[in-house]
């Protein structure tokens, strides 16, 4: 059995995988789509860390692989009164990692967490393109997970609550700029080796300024910065869990026809404490029913 310390830092990769299961969101992601729109969207995420920021990782070998694939099946539709949309994310992760602290590697892969909910829209003005909408996500703790290894487990054993409000303004004829303010709220996990481990919920702000350079195609800059996350194993308030990190990175898209999309993402911690330093790639397709 595993000592405290190296259990909240299993979590702290268990996090980390998390975030690779399309929690990001993408440019333009609030843009909406007449009633009656369905969108299927394909992710793959992949994640690289060759180094942890925090004072767990005393030898500095920590790092860090994710590869993963979500579906994401989505609906535009005005049953809600106004324009909103009922959608499921399914993961499938294969996370592998040299724990901090430790000496050896270990992994895991299966299906993760499914996800379900979606957007209610406040605004909704294509003309002026102007947007805003609140997108809430429930991860239903029926993945996979292993009581021994949580920290590379596909599932999370536990409930998970993703809230996102977003404002989308267009500027002139080609700009973009995209506000979202992010809550990530954490039930218990009441198998964590034998213990009962709880989380703070976790604060971001995701930020997008994109630009068409042609009607087909469009890139983006974007900026993440999170704050909070601090552990607790049964009930005791564990020190150096509490994260902060900064993420910068582009986006490219372009619609191949009318129905499809594809798109190219790269992004990179600039600052980072207590969690991987990761740089992550993502590819995006997206197709119009």
């Amino acid at each position: 059995m595993l000592d405290p310390r190296s259990r909240w830092l299993a979590l702290a990769l268990t996090l980390a995988g998390a975030h690779a299961q399309a929690a990001d969101l993408n440019a333009r992601d609030f843009v909406s789509a007449p009633v009656g729109t369905r969108l299927g969207v394909a992710y793959l995420p992949l994640t690289r860390a060759n180094d942890y920021h925090g004072a767990a990782d005393g030898n500095g070998k920590a790092d860090l692989a994710v590869n993963a694939f979500a579906y994401r099946q989505l609906w535009f539709t005005d049953i809600c009164g106004t324009l909103c949309t009922p959608q499921f994310i399914v993961p499938y992760v294969d996370t592998e990692a040299r724990l901090p602290g430790s000496d050896g590697h270990t992994r895991e892969r299966g299906i993760g967490d499914p996800q379900v909910g979606g957007t209610l829209f406040f605004i909704n003005d294509p003309q002026n393109r102007t947007y805003s909408g609140l997108l809430a996500l429930l991860s239903v703790p029926v993945g996979e997970y292993h009581a021994s290894n949580p920290g590379v487990s596909p599932g999370a054993n536990r409930w998970a609550l993703h809230l996102n409000y977003n404002y989308t303004q267009g500027v002139g004829e080609r700009w973009l700029l995209e506000a979202n303010l992010e809550a990530q709220l954490y039930g218990r996990n009441d198998d964590y080796f034998d213990n009962e481990l709880k989380q703070k919920p976790l604060y971001r702000l995701q930020a997008f300024a994109s630009y068409d350079f042609t009607p087909t195609t469009y890139g983006a800059l974007r900026l993440i910065h999170a704050d909070g996350g601090q552990l607790e194993l049964d009930d005791r308030h564990l020190d150096n869990s509490h994260q902060r990190y900064t993420q910068v990175g582009f986006e490219l898209g372009h619609w191949l026809d009318r129905r499809n999309q594809v798109l190219l993402g790269l992004t990179r911690n600039v600052s980072t404490d207590n969690a991987y330093a990761q740089d992550n790639l993502l590819l995006r397709f997206v197709h119009v029913f």
